[in-house]
């Protein structure tokens, strides 16, 4: 079975040619670096070193000061009859636009703002029950985030639906797409899975399982959480019915996009209050959104218009659309992170007593994104995240909400895994100060040499 990784045409080598490849971000990381004003921060005579990525990226200045001026000159509710509320809709209807770009959705329509991915979800889960029937069937997968299943879950109990589960290759993290093809039947009527990992990195061919889901006709929700910091996406090109993500995690203000084929979100009947629209965004936007942090979003478009046009594609002829700007900036951040990840990989790889869970095989460096889930041996992930912090290290530990994926892997008992997590703004040598600071932890487990006194 064919495994199809690419997510646009964009190639990902490592360097950049004159031939349109597009180039990293390495050689002037410093520029990049200065645009964030958190990585200014020390612990001690170092930088503090954000390997938290995964739970959250932070924030270029266009954001902050996007947020700032919304709520200085432009903070007013909905559709009044007055300039301070009519600029708000103009940052409204232009950030719908700029995620639509962002997406590679058909238009800004097809796009809705939300508190987060979770809440999104659990929206969209609700109204897609109202069009399912008890025996039928939703398939939710071991490897994803459980917002991308437990919304499912709870239309087994509300609406008779019968859930099928996708388990996983442990050896590599990757998901049992054999087994995916045995659950299919006449009865499923929506596939949900993630497009990558938020504990191992994995990337899954997800263009591959929405054709095999429309096969039997069932609608696709993709979770492209963890995927949208670190690759392209293109959702008509993955033709998925439904992508949410989360703009925290793509250097934006914490924020949930959900995209739909309008076709979609026009059939479906949504939670709504009574006079909000029947039609559009705001058929599916309860309540006020929260104009700042759209704002802010704005701010993450801009940034990410920059970076494609100053790293973008050396010898490709330039254009000014946005959407061409922003393809351009993840196609370099993805050619930047893929050498923090064989640098991961390889530096991860030397510490004694780490186990390093997911596609570990350089080789296969295209198949994941640079998020690494480990244990040590003699140490609780706890104790890990706390020694790296006392280090100025930002880790994370525990499950990070990938609940099956723990258990599957027997870890469920024992703390989960410890996970960093790297993003283009990162230096390779804070790979380094990890893979120092690791060893030394593992080193403090073992016992004194004989000719230690």
């Amino acid at each position: 079975m064919t495994r199809d990784f690419a997510l646009t045409s964009g190639p990902a080598g490592a360097d950049g040619a004159a031939d349109g490849t597009p180039l990293g971000i390495s050689a002037d990381l410093e520029r990049v670096r200065a645009q964030f004003p958190a990585l200014a921060r020390r612990h001690g005579d170092q930088p503090y070193s954000y390997l938290d990525g995964p739970g959250g990226t932070q924030v270029p200045r266009r954001v902050i000061d996007a947020m700032a001026a919304y709520l200085e000159r432009s903070n007013a509710n909905h559709e009044g009859a007055f300039a301070t509320s009519e600029e708000s809709d103009a940052i409204l209807a232009e950030a719908h636009s700029a995620a639509a770009n962002f997406l590679g959705a058909h238009g800004a329509d097809e796009v809705i703002f939300g508190q987060n991915m979770t809440s999104l979800t659990f929206s969209a889960s609700r109204a897609i029950g109202r069009a399912l029937r008890p025996g039928d069937e939703v398939v939710v997968t071991r490897l994803d985030h459980d917002a991308n299943v437990a919304p499912w879950l709870a239309l087994e109990e509300e609406r008779g639906v019968v859930i099928r589960w996708v388990g996983i290759q442990e050896e590599d993290c990757t998901l049992d797409l054999a087994g995916l093809e045995r659950v299919l039947g006449p009865r499923t009527r929506l596939v949900a899975v993630g497009l990558a990992s938020n504990a191992v990195g994995t990337i899954n061919p997800v263009r591959h399982i929405v054709e095999m889901a429309h096969s039997v006709g069932a609608w696709t929700y993709v979770d492209a959480v963890h995927a949208a910091p670190h690759v392209a996406i293109d959702v008509r090109e993955l033709d998925s019915d439904f992508l949410v993500c989360s703009p925290y995690k793509f250097f934006g203000p914490h924020l949930g996009l959900l995209y739909g084929k309008a076709e979609l979100l026009e059939q479906l009947a949504s939670y709504k209050v009574r006079p909000a629209p029947n039609a559009g965004p705001g058929k599916w936007e309860t309540g006020t959104l929260p104009g700042e942090s759209i704002a802010g979003l704005l701010g993450t478009f801009e940034y990410l218009e920059w970076l494609g046009r100053e790293f973008g594609s050396r010898g490709a002829e330039p254009t000014g659309t946005r959407r061409a700007a922003l393809v351009s900036a993840m196609n370099a951040i993805r050619v930047t992170e893929r050498q923090l990840a064989i640098g991961a990989l390889q530096s991860l790889g030397t510490i004694p007593g780490l186990t390093l869970r997911g596609i570990v095989d350089p080789a296969r460096i295209d198949e994941r994104v640079p998020t690494f889930a480990f244990t040590l041996a003699g140490f609780t992930p706890r104790r890990v995240a706390q020694e790296l912090g006392k280090q100025g290290i930002a880790a994370w530990d525990g499950d990070y909400y990938a609940y099956e994926l723990i258990r599957a892997l027997g870890l469920g008992e024992s703390g989960g895994m410890v996970r960093v997590g790297f993003v283009h703004y990162n230096e390779p040598r804070e790979i380094e100060r990890l893979a120092r600071a690791l060893l030394e932890i593992s080193e403090s487990a073992a016992p004194p040499s004989p000719n230690q006194s």
